[in-house]
């Protein structure tokens, strides 16, 4: 009789999914103000045992226009060679954009303009951010995030998109539709700690929609910003890509005015329990300004 193999052999990819503590808030909240400098809760966060999907074996695969989301294989010369400048550059919060941050924009702004089908695609001005988990040696300024949520409002969405155009001084043709694209990255080697697990959008109603204010430092273009955040429901169909490596990009919608009301890929991170030998998370994220005719 053979033995099974021993759990750290055995391939995080190769599972269907797995059982995980989604982060939600909790119920009866009908609108929560948070700040960057103040990381306790005046309100109760949920965590419910969900079955999150592999989204590496899914078939067909996700896509941007179905799910909300998909992955790439998409290699960063920045991530690959410049690694400790971009964290250095990115530990702080400024109103500056490092250098850095513009080139590894660049790297990803071409082929973000052939996924969408936009006529047009901006990086979205002073968006990169890098994350660590605790576990961590390193820090930022931000943390991962602590529950089930959606960047934009409606109304913060084509105020991001009004102010990138200014600050950058680029002049685009008219336009009838405006998405933010999103892409996320680990900088760290697999498999991570606290993944960031990703919802269908088509699985996710208004009803479980709560308005979010979040307060950044005083004085910034961030000083508000206007998000939400969601409530549970069994519906919710939960997806991860298991054991991610830097030259992967997890590409996902967090607005479309073509479908203002739509919950696009509404995401968190999670505590994966099932990995042995973890390794502590590190992730780059950069949106980008999608603009149709």
């Amino acid at each position: 009789m053979l033995s099974a193999a021993p759990l750290e052999t055995v391939d995080p990819r190769s599972a269907p999914g797995i059982e995980a503590e989604i982060p939600y808030v909790g119920a009866g909240v009908d609108r929560i103000v948070m700040s960057y400098t103040d990381t306790s809760f005046d309100f109760t966060v949920e965590r419910r045992r969900v079955h999150v999907r592999n989204g590496r074996l899914a078939n067909p695969p996700p896509s941007l226009d179905r799910e909300g989301f998909l992955l790439v294989e998409h290699p960063s010369d920045i991530v690959r060679y410049r690694r400790a400048e971009l964290i250095a550059e990115n530990a702080l919060h400024r109103e500056d954009v490092p250098a850095i941050n513009d080139a590894y924009a660049a790297e990803l702004a071409p082929f973000i303009k052939r996924l969408s089908g936009a006529r047009d695609v901006v990086p979205q001005f002073s968006t990169t951010q890098i994350r660590f988990s605790n576990r961590a040696a390193h820090r930022s300024w931000l943390t991962t995030a602590a529950f089930a949520h959606l960047d934009f409002a409606p109304a913060q969405a084509r105020m991001m998109v009004d102010m990138t155009l200014e600050v950058t001084g680029q002049v685009v043709a008219p336009y009838s539709r405006h998405a933010l694209i999103q892409t996320w990255r680990v900088i760290t080697e697999p498999p991570q700690d606290m993944p960031l697990a990703i919802c269908d959008g088509r699985s996710v109603s208004t009803a479980e929609m709560i308005p979010m204010e979040f307060h950044g430092p005083e004085g910034s273009r961030n000083a508000v910003v206007q998000s939400r955040v969601c409530s549970f429901e069994p519906l919710h169909q939960w997806t991860y890509f298991p054991a991610m490596t830097p030259d992967e990009v997890l590409v996902f919608k967090g607005f479309d005015s073509a479908c203002p009301d739509a919950m696009n890929a509404m995401h968190t991170a999670f505590d994966d329990e099932t990995v042995v030998r973890a390794v502590p998370r590190g992730s780059i994220e950069c949106r980008f300004i999608a603009l149709y005719d």
